[in-house]
C-alpha cells in the first residue's frame, strides 16, 4: 500500500476508535488493531495517540471554516438570507458526511488540553464573528431588527447551529434529510430577526386587549 493510502487507513481507523471510546479510553495498541496494522508501521507515521488525534480536529475545523463564504450585500449579489443558507448547508453537509469526526470534536475534543480548546474557541469564533457581520450588515440596510444586539444573537444562533448538527450527527441521515434540517435551522433563526418590510408577522399590529 502507498505510504499515503496507508496514512489515510490509520487515519480512518483512529477516527472509529475516538469515536467510540474517546480520547482518554482509547490506545496506540486499539488503533494498531482497528487498522490491521504493526505497530512499527504505526510509529512509522505518528508519534503517538495526540498527535494523530491533533490531526483529526485540524483536518476537520479546516474543511469546515473552508466551506464558510463571506456574505456579499453588493448590487446583484444573492439574497443574503440564501447565502447564509448555503454556508449553513456546507457546514451541515460535512458534518453529516463526517459523523464519527463530529462526535469526536463535539464530545472529546474540548478539555482535553490548552491547546486543543485554543483551537476549538478559536473556530466556533471565527463562525460566530462571520455571524454577527452578516447581522450587522442587515442592520445597516434594514432588512434585520434594529434593536437585536448582533454579538449576542450571533451565539444564540451558531449555539443553536451547533446543538442540532451534534444529535443530526448521531442519528444519521435517515431521521430528516440535510435540506429540510437547515430550512428548519434558517426558519426559527430569522424568523424573530426580520424586519417589519421583511416579515409581514411583525408588520400586523396586535389586538389590543379592551379594558375592563
Amino acid at each position: 500500500m502507498k505510504p499515503e493510502l496507508r496514512r489515510e487507513a490509520i487515519l480512518r481507523a483512529a477516527t472509529s476508535v475516538f469515536a467510540a471510546k474517546g480520547y482518554h479510553q482509547a490506545s496506540v495498541t486499539d488503533i494498531i488493531q482497528a487498522a490491521d496494522i504493526a505497530r512499527g508501521t504505526f510509529y512509522l507515521y505518528f508519534e503517538g495517540k495526540r498527535e494523530i488525534f491533533a490531526e483529526l480536529v485540524d483536518v476537520l475545523t479546516l474543511r469546515l471554516l473552508g466551506c464558510m463564504k463571506r456574505v456579499d450585500l453588493s448590487p446583484g449579489a444573492p439574497p443574503w438570507t440564501e447565502q447564509i443558507r448555503a454556508n449553513i448547508l456546507r457546514i451541515a453537509t460535512i458534518l453529516r458526511e463526517e459523523r464519527e469526526l463530529t462526535q469526536i470534536l463535539y464530545n472529546h475534543a474540548m478539555g482535553l488540553d490548552e491547546e486543543f480548546d485554543r483551537k476549538i474557541r478559536e473556530f466556533y469564533e471565527v463562525i460566530t464573528r462571520t455571524t454577527e457581520g452578516a447581522f450587522r450588515l442587515g442592520q445597516e440596510m434594514g432588512l434585520l431588527r434594529k434593536d437585536i444586539n448582533p454579538a449576542l444573537v450571533a451565539r444564540h444562533v451558531v449555539g443553536s447551529i451547533k446543538e442540532v448538527m451534534y444529535h443530526a450527527a448521531r442519528q444519521g441521515t435517515g431521521k430528516i434529510s440535510t435540506e429540510r434540517l437547515v430550512d428548519e435551522l434558517m426558519s426559527y433563526s430569522t424568523r424573530g430577526l426580520l424586519g417589519n418590510r421583511q416579515n409581514p408577522e411583525l408588520s400586523t399590529p396586535r389586538p389590543q386587549k379592551k379594558k375592563k
